[in-house]
């Protein structure tokens, strides 16, 4: 049996490098320029990901896989709840800063909103498992009395609706250079909001 040449280059070092220049350069910078950044040909690129826009939306759109999907899903650990509470804020944060700077880049290139999701469940998407891994969290803190009972559903809306918005009102609102030791404040600020309506009964 015939076996295939392994890819000299990785898909995901391609996206990683395309991602970079987009963020630097903007979506009007060519494919070729990309390949030669990568040290490839454009139609590697073209071959590996169809057009153009195939490897913007692969290096700016929406994952296919979110890391702390697992975290979430092992959890909660021994560890004080709030304090697992303003790590998970910070991570999901940190995550809604990457993706909104991608989403810029594609909106200023004409790429419609719902072709970053096309061809996609919405209810299979790494998003929406996000989502509901973060509900799911916050059910089994409840159960283990260190959440007070609410709608679980309500409470991930609400902190996800706030970490978002924190990552768009950095980019219209000129805030852009907002450092990471800032973030973590208004983090710990927003759980220090929430917590007396979340904090488990004494």
């Amino acid at each position: 049996m015939k076996i295939g040449r392994p890819k000299e280059v990785s898909d995901e070092h391609i996206i990683a490098i395309a991602r970079r220049c987009f963020l630097e350069r903007g979506g009007s910078l060519s494919a070729a320029d990309i390949a030669r950044e990568i040290g490839v040909s454009h139609t590697t690129l073209f071959n590996r990901f169809g057009s153009k826009q195939g490897l913007m939306l692969a290096a700016l759109g929406a994952p296919k896989d979110i890391h702390w999907i697992e975290a979430l899903e092992a959890g909660p650990d021994h560890r004080p709840i709030r304090e697992q509470i303003v790590e998970i804020a910070c991570t999901i944060a940190a995550f809604f800063e990457d993706l909104h700077a991608g989403f810029t880049v594609l909106q200023a290139s004409g790429i419609p909103t719902e072709a970053l999701c096309s061809g996609e469940d919405p209810e299979k998407s790494a998003p929406a498992r996000a989502f509901r891994a973060l509900t799911e969290w916050i059910g089994r803190a409840q159960d283990q009395k260190k959440l007070a009972q609410c709608d679980a559903q309500v409470l991930a809306s609400t902190l996800l609706g706030v970490l978002h918005n924190r990552a768009f009102s950095n980019s219209i609102c000129g805030e852009q250079d907002s450092d990471k030791a800032a973030d973590a404040r208004h983090v710990a600020d927003v759980i220090t909001l929430l917590w007396d309506g979340i904090k488990p009964l004494p």
